[in-house]
């Protein structure tokens, strides 16, 4: 009954401070920090931790905080961008249109600090590219630590603990309903589409919920599933920013349209097969 009640007061908490801060953020102007909303999963479940089930935050690696199964560490952000390159992949072999020489090589002179017409643009975008994908997981860790240890270290368990594995699905459902404000506030990842986007959001996030769950809880660590994060987020932001936006169809191509999910999926099932159903 008191871990119930505490996964009631986290997701509560969690949603409403979230939509509160992120609604006085746009009134305000300050657009800017709403990154920092990433905090606010983990800053509730140390408060439920500590005050609804009495337990302690940091003590015996509680929240994830050790480095776990050290491979994890690679295998975590490499899954992410194994994922990303499929989706875009795939979503240029059903249309060719999506990229041009001339929107990239636009790009990178506009966008791209690295670049230098010293070196070809092959050159410009893996040199680009690698700044990226090898620095700014790292430097970005602890924003995507904050949301981590939220979810993959609190909710997932608990839920998971309550009603076994099927609780990963409530896990993605509540995680995906989190993500509201910025959708409708921000346009995160389906542009305009507010209503659908959000269905779909909810969708990958009970897709990926189950496969980050696999990997904390193979790897036992916070660290491993924020660098996956870390890595989804920048490697599929870089990308992305080549897209021919006429041509992009938001719920069709990229890492979160249907080429995305139906990756995800097949990652899912792989996981929540192997996935421990314990009580």
């Amino acid at each position: 009954m008191q871990r119930k009640k505490g996964i009631i007061i986290f997701t509560l908490l969690t949603i409403l401070l979230t939509t509160g801060l992120a609604f006085l953020l746009r009134w305000l102007h300050m657009d800017s920090l709403s990154p920092f909303l990433m905090f606010i999963p983990f800053v509730i479940s140390v408060f439920v931790q500590k005050l609804v089930f009495k337990k302690p935050i940091f003590k015996q690696g509680e929240f994830g905080f050790r480095l776990g199964q050290k491979r994890w560490l690679l295998y975590g952000p490499l899954f992410s961008l194994v994922f990303v390159l499929l989706s875009y992949t795939l979503s240029y072999l059903f249309n060719a249109d999506l990229f041009s020489l001339q929107t990239t090589e636009t790009v990178m002179k506009e966008k791209v600090a690295t670049y230098s017409e010293s070196y070809s643009l092959f050159i410009n975008i893996v040199i680009a590219a690698s700044v990226q994908i090898l620095l700014a997981p790292l430097i970005n860790i602890l924003l995507y630590i904050g949301e981590e240890a939220g979810w993959r270290a609190f909710l997932y368990p608990n839920l998971v603990k309550v009603h076994g594995k099927f609780g990963l699905f409530y896990g993605g459902i509540i995680w995906g309903i989190w993500h509201a404000p910025m959708i409708y506030l921000y346009d995160l990842n389906y542009g305009k589409h507010h209503h659908l986007g959000l269905l779909f959001m909810i969708v990958f996030c009970v897709l990926l919920g189950i496969i980050m769950q696999y990997i904390y809880t193979k790897s036992g660590s916070v660290f491993s599933v924020a660098l996956a994060h870390g890595m989804l987020n920048v490697a599929g932001g870089f990308i992305h920013s080549f897209v021919i936006t006429d041509e992009y169809h938001y719920f069709l191509y990229g890492a979160t349209g249907l080429i995305g999910l139906s990756l995800l999926l097949i990652g899912a099932i792989y996981c929540y097969r192997r996935f421990p159903n314990y009580s």
